[in-house]
């Protein structure tokens, strides 16, 4: 990986300005060996107090894990993760899929929640600290293990874990693949990866959260959890309450049409567990619940909703790295066996985006854009924004594509003006009513760069939709120099569900 040596960020949007590279930063902290020999970084957890019953658990595993993974304890250990974007319903899925493992009255396993998030990432999502905040977990996430604090690269680790459990995604992404995986749960489209894994529930729903809570509170109903002292039941009212606000931002308080009715199950199993259930005894108790829910649910979706667009101190770089997404997927060009995709989603329009560069222009945007692909490797980079307009008052979204090349990019001219063509084709031929977006200056875009307006009025796109169209496009890219050796095999790499 290519090393920049520019000192500060302002400095790198110039430098992309002017030429192509990659950059890579290393945290500094106290240095560890492990037992293959190879230094590694060590960092402090620190310790929680006056907390709840959820944080004080979590905290206790991660000062465990981190003390045993130096200890060569790690074939003990199952990291539960969702995935990298980090939304609300990954982190609380995590959690509670790990404290299930580890609280079990029978065969409880060592399991741990892994953000697969940087910690100065963590201030990026607001709806998520909400969320911790009121499950009485520590403040900034410090009782969470993320990406970040692992003593070992999680290339290194996965090698030596008794294995790894994935939920709010079904493949893992590639400095996983070592490591066994042993249960998936997840509501996207099934990439039969895996098939071993038990459980492995892929059902569709609003929220992963309910296929999780699905299975604790059967579990809960068995009597397998470990009793709690001051609590209802083996599922602290904590650990209720996150998923139960996971589960509200997602269905939109169960409100919206992606709504199943395993929502609604968990969320009336997770009610009756809850502080706020008390039954009376009484015929009408049914009726009175459901009306005591939809409220519960609405009060969650709106304060979880609130503070989710709290994002005006967001940069734009921040913006990207919020909800970002990347793929690796293979594809049948012999030269390029492989290509890593990333996917962003950004609450605002691409006029906004533009308003919070320094220099508010269009070719500043694409440097930052370039700037942040070029740190995290990717050869293709796809955004999707959203935003209401001032005028219609209706939602209205846009696709931005980019695909790399040149001085650090892996990818040709030729190979990325093809590969940009396919993508381009793939994206105008299945989604109906585009229209270009045209720059404010009224200027062309640069090659290998394109966006779409989409139709505000009786269209529904979202990254489920986008990510997939996308990755068979680039699986099916068959770009090959007439230099290249035929019949190349692909290489083995995974690739990674929306």
């Amino acid at each position: 990986m290519h090393l920049l040596t520019l000192t500060s960020w302002f400095s790198l949007i110039w430098f992309f300005y002017c030429i192509e590279s990659r950059t890579w930063s290393e945290p500094h902290n106290q240095q560890v060996i492990f037992n293959s020999g190879e230094t590694y970084t060590k960092f402090e957890s620190s310790k929680v107090e006056d907390a709840g019953v959820l944080s004080r658990w979590a905290s206790a595993t991660k000062s465990q894990f981190l003390a045993e993974i130096l200890e060569n304890k790690a074939d003990e250990w199952i990291i539960v993760m969702g995935n990298e974007a980090g939304d609300t319903d990954s982190m609380a899925a995590a959690i509670a899929w790990a404290y299930h493992l580890s609280n079990l009255k029978r065969n409880s396993q060592k399991a741990i929640p892994l953000l697969q998030t940087v910690a100065d990432a963590l201030d990026l999502r607001p709806e998520n600290q909400l969320a911790l905040q009121k499950s009485h977990m520590g403040p900034r996430h410090r009782d969470l293990l993320t990406i970040d604090e692992l003593p070992i690269r999680a290339f290194e680790l996965s090698l030596h874990l008794r294995g790894i459990a994935l939920v709010d995604h079904n493949v893992p992404t590639p400095e996983w693949h070592h490591a066994p995986i042993l249960s998936i749960i997840d509501h996207h489209a099934d990439r039969k990866f895996n098939l071993s894994a038990s459980p492995r529930v892929l059902e569709t729903s609003a929220s992963c959260c309910s296929l999780v809570a699905d299975l604790i509170l059967k579990s809960e109903d068995r009597g397998e959890h470990a009793t709690i002292p001051g609590e209802k039941s083996g599922i602290p009212s904590d650990l209720v309450n996150l998923l139960l606000r996971a589960i509200a931002l997602d269905s939109h308080g169960l409100g919206s049409a992606s709504s199943r009715e395993i929502d609604h199950l968990a969320v009336f199993g997770l009610f009756k567990l809850s502080q706020w259930h008390h039954p009376s005894g009484k015929p009408r108790d049914q009726s009175r619940e459901k009306r005591q829910v939809r409220k519960i649910m609405k009060s969650f979706q709106h304060e979880m909703s609130e503070a989710q667009l709290q994002l005006e101190a967001l940069d734009l770089r921040d913006l990207f790295r919020r909800d970002w997404k990347t793929s690796a997927v293979q594809t049948n060009s012999s030269r390029y066996p492989y290509l890593t995709i990333g996917f962003a989603s950004i609450p605002y329009s691409m006029a906004t985006q533009i308003q919070r560069t320094p220099e508010k222009t269009v070719p500043e945007w694409f440097a930052i854009e370039r700037a942040f692909t070029a740190e995290i490797g990717a050869d293709v980079s796809v955004v999707l924004t959203q935003a209401k307009s001032a005028i219609t008052g209706h939602s209205e979204k846009e696709i931005v594509l980019v695909v790399a090349h040149g001085w650090g990019k892996r990818l040709s001219q030729a190979a990325a003006t093809d590969l940009f063509k396919t993508l381009c084709r793939a994206v105008q031929s299945e989604l109906e009513g585009l229209k270009d977006w045209i720059r404010p200056d009224n200027k062309p875009l640069l090659p290998r760069r394109m966006a779409w307006r989409l139709p505000n009025e009786g269209y529904h796109i979202n990254r489920k939709i986008l990510m997939p169209l996308i990755l068979n496009a680039a699986s099916d890219w068959t770009w090959d120099p007439p230099d290249s050796i035929s019949g190349s095999n692909k290489q083995s790499l995974y690739v990674m569900s929306t």
